[in-house]
C-alpha cells in the first residue's frame, strides 16, 4: 500500500471549523507552555536545591537531564504508536496530569532520589503530548495552513521559559518573605518547594478541559480490511529511509543540546555576576517574550508563505537558516565580561533556536507517512530529548566539577556540537532534498 508524503486526497471541508481548530491548538499550546514549564523550573531552584540536599554540578545535570528522559525519551515509542491507534486527547489528558501531580510531589522531596523519581514522572507524563498533539494539529488544518499552528504550539517552549523565570522568580520571592507556616499543603515546605507544588497544580485542572476536546477525523483513513499500523512496519519504513529523518532529528539534537545546556544560565550568573536567582529570572523572562515567540511565529509564517509560493522544501529552507545563526550567540554569550552583555547576547542565540524548533517538525512531516506520523514524531522527540537531556545539562555539570570553571563550559558544549552540525549539514541538505522527491511505500 502506498502512501504519498503528506498527501492526504482530503479536501480543506472535511478539516474541522477553523475556529475550533485553533481553540484545540490553544489547549494543546497551553499543556506545552504548562509542560515546559515544570520542566525547567529546577533551573532556577538549582542553588537552593544543591545546598539542601548538598549536591555536586553533575548531580544537578543528572536531574535537569537523565532523570526527566528516562521515562520522556522511550515512552515516546509506545505512546505514538497509542496516539496512531486510539484517542488522543485522552492520552493527552491523563499523561498532563500525571505530569503535573509528579511535578507537585517534586516539591515534597526529601532527597535526592525522592527528587530524581519525583522528575522521572514528570517525563514519564509528557512524553505522551508532543506525538498527539502534532498528529491532532496534522488533522486540524490543511498543509498550507499548518506552519502557523505548529509555530504556535512550538512558542510555548519560549513562552514557558519567560514564564518558568518570571513566575518561578515571583513564586520564590513571596516564599521567602512570607511566612506559610499556616497555609494549607505548604506549611512545611522550604521556598524552592513552594515553587514546585504552585507550578504543578494548573496542568491537574487543564487535564480535565482536554477531556472534552472533540477527537478529529483522521484525513488519512484506513481501508476496512487494514488493521493498526504496527511498530515493525514503521521501524521497517525507517530502515529504507533513515538518512532524511536521522538527519533531521539529528541536527535539531544539536539545537536541544545547545539549547539544554544553558539550564546552567541561573547558576552562572549568579556565581559569575552576583546575581539573585530573582533579578536574573525577571530580566532574562522579558528577552524571552521579546525574542522567542515572534521568531517563532515568523518562521512559521515564513514556511506557510514559501510554501505557498510552492516552494517544495519551504520548512527546511527556514531550518537551515535558523541553524546556522544559533551557535555562535550561543558559543560567546557565557564568556562575555558583563552580564548585561551576555544576557544580550543570548537572546540572539534565542532567535535560532527558536526558528529551528519552528521549522524542525514541518521539515520533518515532509517526509513522514501520514500513517505512522504520531509514532514518527514520538521517535522524532525520543532522538532530540535524549540529545539534549543526556548530553546538554549533564556534560556542562560534568565539565564544570572537572575544570571547576562553569563559564568555560557553557561555551564548550555548544561550540563542540554547533560545529559538528555544521559540517554534517551539507551532506543532510542533500539526503533531504532527494527524498522529498521521493513517494514512500509502507
Amino acid at each position: 500500500m502506498t502512501d504519498k508524503i503528506e498527501g492526504t486526497g482530503s479536501v480543506e471541508n472535511d478539516y474541522p471549523a477553523s475556529g475550533y481548530s485553533w481553540y484545540v491548538v490553544v489547549l494543546l499550546t497551553l499543556g506545552y507552555i504548562l509542560s515546559f514549564l515544570d520542566r525547567i523550573i529546577v533551573n532556577l531552584l538549582v542553588e537552593p536545591i544543591k545546598a539542601d540536599f548538598a549536591l555536586t554540578d553533575t548531580q544537578i545535570g543528572l536531574l535537569m537531564g537523565v532523570a526527566f528522559s528516562i521515562f520522556y525519551a522511550t515512552m515516546g515509542i509506545p505512546l505514538g504508536w497509542l496516539a496512531d491507534n486510539m484517542k488522543r486527547k485522552t492520552l493527552v489528558a491523563v499523561g498532563m496530569f500525571v505530569w503535573s501531580a509528579a511535578t507537585c510531589f517534586s516539591g515534597y522531596a526529601k532527597s535526592f532520589v525522592g527528587l530524581f523519581a519525583a522528575r522521572i514522572g514528570v517525563g514519564a507524563g509528557e512524553a505522551t503530548l508532543s506525538p498527539c498533539a502534532i498528529s491532532l494539529i496534522s488533522d486540524l488544518f490543511p498543509e498550507e495552513k499548518r506552519g502557523r499552528a505548529i509555530a504556535l504550539y512550538s512558542s510555548a517552549l519560549s513562552i514557558a521559559s519567560a514564564t518558568a523565570f518570571y513566575l518561578g522568580g515571583q513564586i520564590l520571592t513571596w516564599a521567602n518573605s512570607t511566612d506559610t507556616s499556616g497555609m494549607f499543603l505548604i506549611s512545611e515546605l522550604k521556598p524552592w518547594q513552594i515553587v514546585f507544588v504552585v507550578v504543578g497544580a494548573p496542568g491537574v485542572i487543564l487535564s480535565f478541559f482536554m477531556l472534552l476536546v472533540k477527537e478529529p477525523k483522521r484525513q488519512i483513513q484506513r481501508a476496512k480490511d487494514e488493521t493498526a499500523i504496527s511498530f515493525l512496519k514503521t521501524v521497517n519504513y525507517y530502515k529504507n529511509n533513515l538518512g532524511s529523518f536521522l538527519g533531521i532529528s539529528l541536527l535539531v539534537g544539536v539545537m536541544t543540546t545547545i539549547a539544554y545546556a544553558q539550564f546552567f544560565s541561573t547558576s552562572l550568573f549568579i556565581r559569575t555576576w552576583g546575581w539573585e536567582a530573582s533579578d536574573y529570572a525577571f530580566r532574562n523572562s522579558i528577552g524571552l517574550l521579546v525574542f522567542a515567540p515572534p521568531s517563532v511565529m515568523i518562521a512559521g509564517w515564513f514556511v506557510d508563505k514559501l510554501h505557498k509560493q510552492g516552494v517544495e522544501d519551504a520548512a527546511w529552507k527556514v531550518f537551515k537558516i535558523g541553524f546556522i545563526i544559533m551557535i555562535p550567540p550561543n558559543v560567546l554569550f557565557p564568556l562575555m565580561p558583563d552580564p548585561w552583555m551576555a544576557l544580550f547576547v543570548s537572546f540572539f542565540g534565542l532567535i535560532g533556536i527558536a526558528t529551528v524548533t519552528a521549522a524542525g517538525v514541518p521539515s520533518m512531516l515532509k517526509i513522514i507517512p501520514g500513517k505512522i506520523r504520531a509514532q514518527s514524531i514520538a521517535i522524532y522527540y525520543m532522538i532530540i530529548s535524549m540529545c539534549g537531556l543526556l548530553i546538554g545539562p549533564t556534560s556542562v555539570g560534568f565539565l564544570t566539577d572537572t575544570f571547576g570553571n562553569l563559564q568555560y563550559s557553557m561555551a564548550i558544549v555548544p561550540a563542540i556540537f554547533g560545529i559538528l552540525g555544521l559540517c554534517f549539514l551539507p551532506m543532510i541538505n542533500r539526503i533531504y532534498l532527494n527524498q522529498i522527491k521521493k513517494e514512500i511505500t509502507i
